[in-house]
């Protein structure tokens, strides 16, 4: 049996790495913090937003379809569920609460069309590169 590359070793250190501190960053907002139920919904949609960034950025980067992709797009759920979860749980009133779900609701389909013109234009770009042959 072949021994694996050294940068396979690597990226694998690096995804444990990344998974302890998820792992930490999440239990501390759940149990540590000792913030309010509402404040910890908020907290896990940021922290979940950013991880869905960053997973998105090595997904640019490494088009890695496998775990970079639905990482990316697993988080972007969780943050959007946290957040609106945040704004119906929050004892605001309720004016306060239409305009936060406006603004979050405007953010969501924001990043969804984006998301859909990028997705368009890598499938445009597929059809593109497989329509050449290659003559002998």
């Amino acid at each position: 049996m072949a021994a694996p590359r050294l940068s396979s070793v690597i990226l694998i250190a690096i995804g444990a790495i990344a998974v302890i501190v998820i792992a930490a960053i999440f239990g501390y907002i759940l149990f540590l913090s000792g913030m309010g139920f509402s404040a910890q919904l908020w907290w896990m949609g940021l922290s979940s937003g950013i991880f869905a960034v960053a997973f998105y950025v090595v997904y640019a980067g490494t088009r890695d379809k496998r775990f970079s992709r639905p990482l990316a797009a697993a988080f972007f759920v969780i943050s959007v569920g946290s957040f609106y979860a945040a704004v119906f749980t929050n004892q605001d009133s309720p004016l306060l609460k239409v305009i936060w779900l406006v603004l979050l609701s405007i953010l969501v389909v924001g990043a969804l069309v984006g998301l859909f013109v990028l997705i368009r234009d890598a499938e445009r770009d597929a059809m593109r590169k497989s329509q050449r042959r290659i003559t002998p």
